[in-house]
């Protein structure tokens, strides 16, 4: 049966806000102010005056980490090393393993080690990943279970010893990610999963690109209410290529998309890879996961075999890099730069008319603004610089990175509008109106999957995938009432 709804204040593609809405086997079939529609005999849904916009789309989410840390110990926004070890002592033991998440010892006089740890949990693994995710904090039962020697010779592996050559119990890059994958298994991802996407359906959210790239037989098993671009693990390229697997492949509910690739670290860890050290680090100039060579190899590879890439690229060095690499003439359009965190000028010369796309966060912000001026100095200013990217030919697709950042798609919006953090200015001159943001989070993320002519935004023929609040969302007023993919309600607040 046709859906009409009506009564409301509907967000189309201009921007323009119609009344009525009217939906058949899941498409937008109208969208206007014509009140004849209501006379003829629909499933009727009034909306009382509630506005609608699209449905979100966070183009770079992990949907397996953030639906498992639903699970886990937050050490979030804990500045306060003791209070740490209180929260850890007063945890209740559920399982054999302890996962928890956001730790941040830049505010603390102690710096974590694995004794700390050990002293508490004796018989239980602990896996605790740090805020910005590239680093994790465990005891001694999960060194035990790996071997420390073959992770420290994997290239972007770092293994944090003493001063007396002990191990600290600090993994980062790529040993943090062996680690987490190591113990994958003990779990019910399933299970997991599901939980998670709730939680993502609950901020209005109805599309993400899915950075997991690893689970996608779950994904599949499942046929999840969510619209998934999932991403290809780099050590699966051999495999996909071997058996025609491409990028576009698929359908509009889980469709396979582009090579996630690592080229460095992060800020918060100091290894994102940059053109000069860190301030208050001269001979720390971060990590680098691939020569220049090696990675124009990979997207030349994975190009040419119709598979585009997502590359992960913090520090300013490795940007330039990337951005070279995945322009290249021949390359292709859809290639793409995750975060893009710290640029120079130098690179937005680069950028001028290359028409690429971005991926980018803004609610890191409110995870970086104190550790910026510290780590970067006057190379502050080239920090999430968004309206620079836009004027030099970017088109930037807005995304969370959770669960390093909380999901909500509203919160990045407004950082990315306002630039502002708890009353501290961040670079306003940098700041996109509205429209822009919206933009961002919703139709630009679709045409970087090209997926536009299907979702992103309110028009005929496309998905009724949308979000409906009870005041002016534009205006960051309101609240989120539900959301809908396809016409069908799948989330409603209580």
């Amino acid at each position: 049966m046709k859906k009409l709804f009506f009564n409301g204040k509907i967000y189309d593609e201009n921007f323009n806000i119609n009344k009525n809405l009217l939906v058949d086997d899941g498409k937008i079939i109208y969208i206007g102010d014509e009140d004849i529609v209501l006379h003829e005999k629909y499933e009727k849904i009034n909306l009382k005056k509630s506005y609608l916009t699209p449905g979100f789309f966070d183009s770079h989410l992990h949907l397996y980490l953030y639906s498992k840390s639903l699970f886990e110990l937050n050490l979030s926004n804990i500045d306060n090393f003791n209070d740490v070890i209180i929260k850890l002592r007063d945890y209740k033991i559920k399982d054999n393993i302890i996962y928890g998440f956001g730790w941040d010892d830049e505010k603390w006089r102690v710096k974590p080690n694995k004794k700390f740890l050990d002293k508490i949990f004796k018989d239980r693994y602990v896996i605790l990943k740090r805020r910005d995710g590239h680093s994790v904090w465990v005891n001694s039962k999960v060194l035990n279970e790996i071997n420390i020697d073959e992770i420290s010779k994997i290239k972007g592996s770092k293994v944090e010893k003493d001063e007396n050559g002990d191990l600290t119990g600090i993994l980062r890059e790529r040993a943090s990610d062996y680690v987490i994958e190591h113990f994958k298994e003990k779990q019910n991802i399933d299970e997991i999963l599901k939980e998670g996407i709730k939680k993502i359906q609950s901020y209005g959210i109805t599309a993400i690109c899915n950075m997991d790239g690893d689970i996608l037989t779950h994904l599949i098993k499942n046929k999840f209410n969510l619209r998934i671009m999932n991403s290809i693990p780099l050590n699966k390229l051999k495999e996909a290529i071997s058996i025609g697997i491409r990028s576009g492949f698929g359908n509009n509910f889980l469709k396979i998309c582009g090579l996630k690739i690592f080229m460095d670290g992060s800020l918060g860890s100091k290894t994102a890879y940059m053109k000069e050290s860190f301030e208050d680090e001269k001979n720390n100039f971060g990590v680098k996961y691939f020569d220049e060579k090696e990675l124009d190899e990979i997207v030349n590879e994975a190009n040419k075999n119709g598979i585009y890439v997502w590359i992960h690229s913090i520090g300013d060095r490795a940007n330039e890099i990337v951005l070279k690499i995945i322009t290249k003439k021949g390359r292709n359009k859809l290639n793409r730069i995750e975060h893009s965190q710290i640029v120079s000028e130098n690179f937005l010369n680069i950028l001028k008319n290359k028409k690429t796309f971005l991926s980018v966060q803004p609610s890191h912000i409110i995870l970086d603004i104190d550790k910026i001026e510290t780590f970067l100095g006057k190379r502050g200013k080239y920090t999430y610089p968004f309206k620079s990217l836009i004027q030099n030919g970017a088109t930037l697709i807005f995304g969370s990175d959770a669960p390093i950042e909380n999901p909500d798609p509203l919160r990045g919006i407004n950082v990315a509008v306002n630039r502002e953090i708890s009353g501290k200015e961040f670079f306003k001159s940098e700041a996109i109106d509205i429209k822009e943001a919206f933009k961002s989070y919703t139709i630009n993320p679709a045409k970087g999957v090209e997926m536009e002519n299907n979702i992103g935004s309110l028009s005929v023929g496309k998905f009724a995938d949308f979000v409906t609040f009870t005041d002016d969302p534009l205006s960051f007023k309101g609240e989120l009432i539900s959301t809908y993919i396809e016409g069908e309600k799948v989330f409603k607040k209580d």
